[in-house]
């Protein structure tokens, strides 16, 4: 037993666990056919319909189903995959996506024995995720990206992970709003400026002016006829569970930013004083996390390798501390959350209690109460954080 625990607990391990699995998904809804890879064939003949002068915002049933709804500049950065075979391509993004999740966790300024435990609690999900080939656990990692070169201290670039978030997708951008718990604000809302004019004229070189214009005009049409009401894998979706007539989303979306402001607020208010301590911040990234997702009327049972991910590192802060509850949320993510997407889970419960009942969301909506309780108590308390180890830039739980 002593053997397999400490057989697991090797970094090396954990990342040819990851990649192994990335590659596996990869390999195995590949033969499956084109239907069990739809997201990727979306993805790949975005760049393909860019450079044909088409528009890659409608639909061509004969190529795949949906819609590409992405930032134009994605169909460039997606274009190596366009270039290879799929049987090559699929697997190669897969592995790719599980690795740069692997490494975001590895950049996490926490002891190698949280990192360990961030990487086995998401493992599951992010399986799960990559199953779809979406762009989730791209998104989790440039969160994490970004919190870790604020840490750091390297501004310009913590400026950056964002905008590529919100260039995949739009919800991304939120992850900007850990830059004002730390130094050189300024620098960071200058680089993002820089960054923003960057990855909007990316594809103007390749496309002319008059194309480029086109395209925006096209993907702007496309998000437009796409709105629509949706309740989602969301705390509105648990809301319309329990009472049928509702229909507010965006009111409780306005309620959920609120809270999101007043947490910031609050908190800023106090780093003004003094600087939060690392826990504070690292909490801050698992409050948005958990916010993204569970107050997004879009948000998907896929997508919640963002969710657990924020779940995950909450709980990691608090297993330290060794609270019964931490334990318990824990369980209950693993359990409800994560579980239920596996073959552990007898698909008849899956179609007909899990998913219907969005029991995925109850675990995760319990942490981010728990955690925004948390911390909105901490910014009406006046602690004091004056020791180095406490300042930005600094790794010491």
């Amino acid at each position: 037993m002593k053997h397999i625990k400490t057989f697991f607990a090797k970094e090396g391990t954990v990342l040819i666990s990851f990649l192994l699995m990335g590659l596996i998904v990869g390999i195995q809804h590949y033969f499956m056919g084109p239907r069990h890879y739809n997201n990727y064939l979306i993805f790949r003949q975005s760049f393909v319909h860019l450079l044909a002068g088409t528009n890659p915002y409608v639909e061509y049933p004969n190529e795949y189903f949906d819609i590409f709804l992405y930032h134009p500049s994605f169909c460039l950065f997606f274009s190596p995959f366009s270039y290879l075979p799929v049987w090559l391509g699929m697997p190669l993004w897969t592995a790719a996506s599980a690795l740069v999740l692997f490494y975001a966790i590895r950049q996490l300024p926490v002891t190698y024995s949280q990192k360990l435990f961030c990487w086995w609690f998401v493992f599951l999900e992010l399986v799960f995720a990559l199953h779809y080939q979406q762009t989730n656990p791209l998104i989790t990692a440039l969160g994490i990206f970004t919190f870790t070169f604020l840490e750091r201290g390297k501004v310009g670039w913590a400026a950056l992970f964002p905008l590529l978030a919100f260039s995949i997708k739009g919800y991304g951008l939120i992850f900007a709003a850990l830059f004002l718990f730390y130094p050189r604000p300024w620098r960071y809302v200058f680089s993002s400026l820089g960054w923003l004019i960057l990855l909007t004229f990316l594809p103007l070189p390749l496309l002319g002016w008059s194309r480029f214009v086109e395209v925006y005009q096209q993907w702007a049409a496309c998000l437009q006829a796409d709105y629509k009401v949706n309740y989602g894998f969301s705390i509105m979706g648990l809301i319309k569970l329990a009472w049928p007539a509702f229909e507010s989303v965006s009111k409780v979306q306005l309620v959920g930013l609120l809270l999101l402001a007043s947490t910031w607020g609050l908190l800023f208010l106090q780093s003004l004083y003094r600087p939060l301590n690392l826990v504070t911040r690292l909490s801050l990234l698992a409050y948005l996390f958990l916010w993204v997702i569970l107050f997004n009327h879009a948000a998907e049972a896929q997508t919640y390798i963002i969710a657990v991910q924020g779940a995950a590192l909450y709980l990691l802060l608090e297993k330290e501390r060794r609270p019964r509850w931490a334990y318990a949320c824990a369980i209950l993510v693993f359990c409800l959350s994560i579980l239920p997407a596996t073959d552990v889970c007898p698909p008849l419960w899956r179609r007909e209690f899990f998913y219907p009942y969005l029991i995925k969301v109850i675990p995760c909506t319990l942490v981010w109460f728990v955690l925004q309780f948390e911390l909105i108590n901490r910014g009406l308390q006046q602690r004091k954080y004056r020791t180095p180890e406490n300042q930005p830039g600094y790794s010491v739980l």
